[in-house]
């Protein structure tokens, strides 16, 4: 009997023990799982829907939603999954130095994903739950509708939730096992101290990287320049998201590495105690630091662009109001605004407001959680080096300074990147609010205070983050 607990009990200590890191983790996928639960709830309520006019655009809305948080949300988690196996890897070899079987800690990491999913299930649930009644007036309120709406909870939604997140929290569980069974233990022991070698095919994937993020920022410009291309504007917007997305990742993890090896080619910048360990320090983790860069850049663009487009629907749907009965066409394609009833106009507003809301939670809380992980892991990663570094002269106010230096170039790469894109982004939105009737003048009003709403939420990351990796180094 108390074999068949050591298991379940050695998985409960762990999480117990790395609480630090695991809360975060934790606490976003319940986040994510009350987000995902009221966007179906409401999507699935008949009640809900009887309550408004226009439901079936409601409706249509929602179901889309639906179908592309978990897009987001399963990479997301397993990515940040893969970041706390690499915290504990030395834990896990020594189970196997001390004498466990793979299956006793296969067993283990079963127990330890079954109790997160089950918290975050019930914590997300409960949440979402608990704010179903005040979702659909947030909703309603948005839509600028007054009516009889009493909550209720779906068990679509339910099951929708659960099967969804049970899903991902497996998917997280079979990449932990799969690494477990190739890696001996002696070699997770010593993986934190192993430097990366230069990925094959390096020059090629750089030019691979440039030529895709080249294409996309070009379809972005076709896209505008070719009124034509008014009817597949949203086709074309996922095209060109998905070349600058590859071509993002080719130029942070191949290109960032010849960027690196050139200013430690120059040697009046690499010897200097602040630039020899940042640099040293990035090129160590080559591969990895660059994919981390890519993936802070593209949740960062993803905010932007959600935050861009959630204030140009509440800025321009004023604007819009005041056309209804007209003859008013933006572009070739556009709401036939003589013919469509107000209400529903409203409803079709106050929907992507609300999902906007949403939506830019979901990717600005994907934006700090990787942001902090990839701090702390790498801070622990550099920890020794910075240990050695004091023992043969480097004061604490210079390792704070060389720490300072490394935490804002990690930081300002990614939101220079994702600034590029948005503004290559933009044109395409102009168009795609063409449809909407609302000019680019309010698209570019709404930009404009998005960067500022993101520049700010950015730094408080950036100075929250820089404080942590800090206290880990000078341990």
């Amino acid at each position: 009997m108390r074999r068949k607990l050591l298991c379940p009990w050695l998985a409960f200590q762990n999480l117990r023990n790395n609480r630090r890191d695991y809360l975060p983790f934790l606490g976003a996928a319940s986040l994510i799982i009350c987000l995902f639960f009221t966007v179906c709830n409401l999507s699935e309520s008949r009640g809900f829907a009887r309550s408004i006019p226009g439901s079936g655009t409601l409706h249509g809305l929602m179901s889309v939603a639906t179908l592309l948080l978990p897009v987001v949300c399963a990479p997301f988690l397993w990515y940040i999954n893969s970041f706390l196996m690499k915290r504990r890897k030395k834990e896990l070899g020594l189970y196997g130095v001390l004498g466990l079987e793979q299956r006793h800690v296969g067993t283990v990491l079963f127990f330890e994903t079954l109790y997160s999913f089950l918290f975050s299930l019930a914590a997300g649930l409960g949440a979402g739950i608990l704010l179903t009644g005040l979702s659909g007036k947030l909703l309603l309120g948005l839509a600028g509708i007054t009516a009889d709406y009493t909550p209720s909870v779906t068990p679509v939604a339910l099951l929708y939730t659960l099967g969804l997140f049970g899903v991902i929290f497996l998917g997280c569980l079979a990449g932990n096992l799969v690494h477990l069974s190739l890696a001996a233990p002696t070699d997770l022991l010593r993986e934190d101290h192993s430097g990366e070698r230069d990925p094959r095919f390096g020059v090629l994937g750089s030019i691979l990287g440039l030529l895709l993020l080249g294409g996309g920022y070009a379809v972005a410009i076709w896209a505008y320049c070719e009124p034509m291309l008014a009817l597949l504007v949203v086709p074309v917007f996922f095209l060109a998201s998905l070349l600058a997305a590859l071509g993002t990742y080719g130029v942070f993890i191949f290109g960032s590495i010849y960027v690196l090896k050139a200013l430690r080619g120059n040697k009046d910048f690499y010897y200097r105690p602040q630039n020899f360990v940042t640099v040293s320090g990035m090129l160590h983790r080559m591969r990895k630091n660059g994919a981390g860069l890519a993936n802070i850049c593209l949740f960062s663009t993803m905010t932007l662009v959600t935050l861009c487009c959630t204030l140009t629907v509440a800025f321009g749907q004023g604007e819009v109001m005041t056309l209804v009965g007209t003859d008013y066409r933006a572009g070739a394609v556009s709401l036939d605004l003589a013919h469509i009833a107000p209400e529903e106009l409203t409803v079709f507003f106050g929907t992507l407001a609300f999902l906007g809301i949403f939506f830019g939670a979901a990717f600005l809380l994907c934006t700090v959680l990787v942001m902090y992980y990839k701090q702390i892991t790498e801070g622990h990663q550099d920890r020794d080096g910075f240990v050695v570094m004091r023992r043969v002269g480097m004061g604490v106010g210079m390792v704070r300074s060389t720490v300072r230096r490394q935490v804002t170039l990690v930081f300002s790469l990614p939101l220079l990147g994702a600034l590029l894109h948005l503004c290559f982004a933009v044109p395409v939105l102009i168009r795609l609010f063409d449809i909407l009737c609302v000019s680019s003048r309010t698209v570019l009003l709404g930009t404009g205070c998005a960067v500022l709403v993101f520049a700010g939420l950015y730094l408080g990351a950036y100075l929250t983050t820089a404080k942590a990796y800090y206290k880990i180094v000078v341990k």
